[in-house]
């Protein structure tokens, strides 16, 4: 099977194209593009995939402007947060999704809903039904919490989402890392939280770590090609990022 990702987060897409080299190393990703333009240039000039996998909000508008001048032959999964929303107009308007962010230990069973869809799909793309989801996505441009509302003590307490440089899981709650080295405790879970803040600052590193790129002081090379994450300015350990995500994660520092 032939497969183009379009995402602009540059860390979502190694993702992919990581989980599918370890899951279907027989499958073969032919292109990553970043955005609309790109995206049309690419599917004019080249013989459509087996299927597509697209971000929803790219840099320079909503991919469903890719497949307004673009008519595939192929089916199309769009990648989403969380969002009830989001999934509400995907279940209604029978198009399949799956979530961000991406789950290493999940993606393997998103690939064999990907193979049925593929084999039950028609040649003809409706359009139509596209033109819907646009619709009902022009309204809802994704923006990112600028603030969290935390509970301490008797208090309210607004924590601006730029003076935070970590989230981490701490039994039943979210722990949240502040510049100036204060600590507080989120009645949110880690998933929930990672949806609602930018990727360009924010990495999920493992299942109990959201960090932003300025609490990284430095990488390691760790046990079997993990790597570890000395944090600065944060009093917690180190951050252990697995194999499966080093080289995301790297893509990630790098590519700012």
């Amino acid at each position: 099977m032939t497969i183009v990702i379009i995402e602009d987060e540059v860390h979502t897409a190694w993702d992919i194209e990581n989980c599918i080299k370890i899951f279907r190393p027989d499958y073969q990703v032919l292109a990553v593009l970043d955005s609309i333009e790109s995206s049309i240039e690419w599917f004019h000039g080249n013989p459509h995939p087996d299927l597509v996998i697209s971000d929803i909000q790219l840099g320079d508008g909503l991919a469903f402007g890719i497949f307004q001048k673009v008519e595939l032959t192929c089916p199309v999964i769009f990648c989403t947060a969380y969002d009830e929303y989001a999934i509400q107009a995907f279940q209604s308007n029978g198009i399949d999704y799956i979530l961000k962010p991406i789950n290493e230990t999940l993606f393997e069973a998103s690939l064999q809903k990907l193979e049925s869809i593929a084999k039950r799909f028609a040649p003809k793309y409706n359009r139509e039904m596209l033109e819907m989801l646009l619709t009902s996505f022009q309204s809802e441009v994704r923006k990112y919490k600028t603030s969290f509302l935390i509970h301490f003590r008797n208090q309210l307490v607004p924590i601006a989402t730029d003076s935070i440089l970590l989230f981490k899981v701490d039994h039943d709650t979210t722990g949240i890392f502040l510049r100036d080295g204060r600590k507080f405790q989120l009645s949110k879970p880690l998933d929930a939280i990672e949806s609602q803040v930018d990727p360009w600052r924010f990495y999920r590193a493992n299942r109990q770590t959201l960090l932003a790129f300025e609490a990284i002081q430095r990488i390691e090379h760790y046990d079997d090609r993990k790597l570890l994450v000395r944090l600065d300015g944060v009093a917690s350990e180190p951050v252990i990022v697995s194999k499966a995500k080093s080289a995301s994660f790297l893509a990630w520092v790098e590519n700012r």
